[in-house]
C-alpha cells in the first residue's frame, strides 16, 4: 500500500510539474512570440531545470502544441457556456450568432493569442509533420461546431445542403479570415458581421427548406 501510494505521490508531483511548465509557457509564449520564446526561459521562470521540460515534452514546438490543446479545449468550454446561458426555447439563428459573437469577443480581448498561433501556423507550413500535430489539435473545436450544427438540424428538423462537418469547417475558416481582417484593417470589420452574417445563413437555409421541401440527403453533394 506504501509503495501504491508512492506512485501515486510521484504521479501527482510530475502533473504538478507539467501543469506548471505549461503555465509558465503560456506566459512566455504570449510575450516573447514562438520564436522568441526558449525552452531555457520557459523552464527557469517556471522554477525547475532545463531538464524537467524535456522529461515531460520533446522540445519547444511539443510545449506550444500542448499550450495551444489546452486553449483549444478552454474555447470549447467557452462555447458549451454560450449555449448554456441562452434560454431553452432561443431560436436556432440566435444560438448560431451567439457562438459567432463569442468567437469575435474572444479575438478582440486576446489578440496575442490569435497572433501567436498565426505566428506558429507560418512555422508549422514549412513542417509537414508539425502542420499534421497542430490541425489535429485545431480539429477538436471544429468537430465540437459541427457537433453543435448537428444536434440543432436534428433537434429543429432540418438539414443544410452541406454536411455539419463542412458547414463547421468554413464556418471556422471564416471567423478566423475576419479575425485577420480586423488586425490589418480594424475599421471595416464590425464587432457584429460575423454575427450578422451567421444569422442570416442560418435564416436563409432555414427559409431554403421551407420553400423546396427537398429532402436534404437528396440535395447534399456525394460525398
Amino acid at each position: 500500500m506504501a509503495e501504491k501510494a508512492q506512485r501515486e505521490t510521484r504521479a501527482e508531483k510530475q502533473a504538478r510539474t507539467r501543469a506548471e511548465l505549461l503555465a509558465t509557457a503560456a506566459a512566455v509564449f504570449a510575450q516573447r512570440g514562438y520564436d522568441g520564446a526558449s525552452v531555457e526561459e520557459i523552464a527557469e521562470r517556471a522554477g525547475y531545470s532545463h531538464g524537467a521540460v524535456y522529461s515531460n515534452f520533446a522540445g519547444k514546438a511539443d510545449l506550444f502544441l500542448a499550450v495551444f490543446e489546452d486553449y483549444m479545449a478552454g474555447r470549447a468550454q467557452e462555447l458549451a457556456a454560450t449555449q448554456r446561458e441562452l434560454d431553452e426555447d432561443a431560436p436556432l439563428e440566435a444560438r448560431a450568432r451567439a457562438l459567432a459573437d463569442q468567437w469575435m469577443e474572444r479575438f478582440a480581448a486576446d489578440r496575442e493569442s490569435f497572433l501567436l498561433h498565426l505566428e506558429f501556423l507560418g512555422q508549422a507550413g514549412r513542417e509537414p509533420e508539425l502542420a499534421e500535430r497542430f490541425g489535429t489539435r485545431s480539429a477538436s473545436l471544429r468537430e465540437a461546431i459541427a457537433a453543435y450544427i448537428a444536434h440543432y438540424e436534428e433537434e429543429e428538423g432540418m438539414e443544410s445542403p452541406l454536411p455539419p462537418a463542412d458547414l463547421a469547417l468554413v464556418l471556422r475558416a471564416l471567423g478566423i479570415g475576419l479575425a485577420i481582417e480586423a488586425l490589418v484593417s480594424p475599421d471595416a470589420v464590425r464587432d457584429e458581421l460575423y454575427g450578422d452574417f451567421v444569422e442570416l445563413l442560418v435564416t436563409m437555409l432555414r427559409e431554403q427548406g421551407s420553400r423546396d421541401g427537398t429532402s436534404a440527403s437528396a440535395r447534399r453533394p456525394a460525398r
